[in-house]
């Protein structure tokens, strides 16, 4: 489907393409290509972005994109929503296609010969915490950062990136786990397809409802994080997010 994004440089009009996870591996060189191609572009546009989870994981473990990953995973604020949109014009001269800009802003998807990359557009939750579609992140790995060397460059990254990554996938982070096994089952590829069209057509009165409660069970799954860091830690670090913090906008 034909869909539209509306940026300070004019309509931007992209073809809607279903990314399957758990289809196949990424590509590491075309990765890279990628990753570094968007560096430059949006170095040059004053774009701030950093690592997030599986490369961000990648980088501090393996010192490489983690081996089974299928995709590299980016990180905006919200506040630069704009400048990201404008920059959209300079990746398509460039190669990058959008294949899919979620309805609330909070997530976007661009390939670039096979491979893609996810950028996730976070915005304020509640004090200290950010969050897109639901996906919460406490915000001081998004401020407080440093620049780290990857793919033979500097990117921005989380200062605690270990503690990071205790937070979000436990004490076994440091244990590579594949976590596909790239044979999705036909169904599951019909369940993706019916779920982003679903997305992309449901009326608002239906469709912001239907988000809520979506956004609602990321909520407490990052509430289970937070009590599970808490264990790992020893002592009660952080409070668990009240469900009625979350508002869908």
């Amino acid at each position: 489907m034909k869909l539209k994004i509306e940026t300070r440089r004019g309509t931007l009009t992209y073809q809607f393409h279903v990314i399957y996870e758990g289809v196949k591996v990424m590509n590491k060189e075309i990765g890279r290509e990628n990753l570094l191609l968007f560096k430059r572009l949006a170095d040059k546009a004053g774009l701030k972005f950093g690592l997030a989870y599986g490369t961000l994981l990648g980088a501090i473990r393996e010192h490489d994109f983690i081996p089974h990953d299928e995709d590299i995973d980016l990180w905006i604020m919200d506040e630069q929503l704009e400048t990201f949109k404008d920059l959209l014009w300079d990746l398509k001269e460039q190669g990058f296609n959008v294949i899919r800009f979620d309805r609330r802003n909070s997530l976007c998807s661009i390939m670039r010969d096979g491979e893609y990359m996810d950028i996730y557009i976070f915005r304020p939750l509640c004090k200290g915490v950010r969050e897109f579609n639901g996906e919460a992140i406490l915000e001081k790995y998004l401020t407080n950062v440093e620049e780290i060397e990857f793919q033979g460059e500097k990117f921005m990254a989380a200062k605690e990136a270990a503690d990071f990554c205790l937070f979000e996938y436990g004490a076994s982070w440091q244990t590579p786990i594949a976590m596909k096994p790239y044979d999705m089952a036909w169904y599951k590829k019909k369940e993706a397809l019916l779920f982003w069209w679903l997305h992309f057509n449901l009326p608002d009165f239906i469709f912001y409802p239907w988000a809520q409660k979506l956004g609602l069970k990321k909520i407490r799954v990052f509430n289970k994080k937070i009590r599970r860091y808490n264990k790992n830690k020893g002592q009660e670090i952080y409070q668990e997010i009240p469900e009625e913090a979350y508002s869908v906008r």
